[in-house]
This record gives structure tokens, sequence and C-alpha cells, in this order.
């Protein structure tokens, strides 16, 4: 859902955006108009007067991709001090420092793999399940790890972990993969198909320290 209404948003703000610059354009005398009668009077007019001069004013005006990377550069500063200079925020400034990372590797891999199966979005299906895997991998090191260690791999598996898993497009995809009407249910293959491999998979990740220990 904020996926689509990020589409939309920056689908009007670019509409906007062309529709400001015609108009400023025309303002200045980009646009030629021709007038009816076929005089000479439109050439008098598009000729520059001597000994005046016009001046234009041009305005810089960021565009929304500069904003947003210096948004995201002054944040991501920010929150690198605050690792230092809050202690009691360490394991909250350290999980959004690897949020943008997880989130990252999630829009790549579901980008790249999920048309490669028909019915069965696999790059979403990764991201989830590799989620799983760092999830329980991380936390059966929580109890043995010291005050430094824990407060780290608390906010790996709260940033990185947490952000590359995608419940919303899951939900989602679940639901454009079912139409009863042509008796498509795909949609419930894919829901049990994850579920089940994401259980299996975090249990034995969540268990893989212990028996490595009994080993």
């Amino acid at each position: 859902v904020a996926c689509l209404f990020g589409q939309h948003v920056a689908v009007y703000i670019f509409v906007w955006r062309r529709r400001r610059e015609t108009r400023r354009a025309e303002r200045r005398g980009y646009a030629f108009r021709l007038r009816a009668s076929g005089s000479n009077d439109s050439l008098d007019d598009s000729m520059p007067v001597r000994g005046r001069t016009r001046r234009i004013r041009q305005r810089y005006i960021p565009s929304v991709r500069s904003l947003a990377t210096t948004f995201f550069f002054t944040m991501f500063i920010v929150l690198l001090l605050a690792v230092f200079l809050l202690p009691k925020r360490q394991e909250f400034a350290i999980s959004l420092l690897f949020t943008p990372f997880g989130t990252f590797t999630r829009w790549k891999l579901a980008n790249k793999y999920n048309k490669r199966l028909p019915g069965f979005p696999l790059g979403t299906f990764s991201v989830n399940l590799l989620s799983c895997a760092l999830s329980g991998s991380l936390g059966s090191f929580l109890s043995s790890a010291g005050p430094e260690e824990s407060i780290v791999l608390s906010s790996m598996i709260a940033g990185f972990a947490g952000s590359l898993s995608t419940f919303a497009m899951f939900i989602i995809e679940i639901i454009s993969l079912i139409d009863p009407i042509i008796f498509k249910f795909d949609g419930f293959i894919y829901a049990l198909t994850t579920i089940l491999w994401g259980l299996i998979i975090g249990l034995t990740s969540s268990q893989a320290k212990n028996w490595a220990d009994d080993i």
C-alpha cells in the first residue's frame, strides 16, 4: 500500500513540475505565437529593442531527488552522532542505521526475482526466508553475548532483518494471486509454502548454535 501510494505521489509531483515549467517557459517567451492576420507585427514583436535589455531572473529550485538525498545523508550523520552521544538510545539508533541496507536489499531481490516464476514471487519469498534465517541465527547468540554484543545483535535483528522482510507486500501478492472466477488459487500455495519454510528455517537456524555446541 505504501509503495503504490509513493508511486502515485511521484507521478503527481512529476506532472505538477512539468506544468510549472511549461507556464514558466511561456512567460519567458520561449513559446512562439503567430498571429492569424499574417502581418509582420509578430516579427516586430519578436525582435529585440535596441538599448533595452531584459534580464530574466532564474531561481534554482532543487529537485525531489536532491532533497531526498540531502535528507538521507543528514539523518545518517545524526544517527551516527546519536550512537556515541546518546548511550541510552544506542540500540534504537543502530537499528535505524541498518534499516536502509535491509530495505535496499529487499528492493533489489524483489525486482530481480519476482518475475522469474509465474504465479510465485520468488524475490519476496527469498527475502522473507532470509530474514527468518538471520533472526534465528543471530538470536541464538544473544544468550551468551555481552552487553555491547547484545546491542549490536538486537539492532541487526530489528533493523536489517526486520526491514529485509515484508509483510505488506506478502499480503498484496497473496490477494493478487487469488481469483475465484477463473479458479486461480496460486496465492494459497504461495502463502502456505512461505509459512512452512519460514518455520523450518527459523527453528533450524535458532537451534544451529546448540547443535554445534553438542557436537
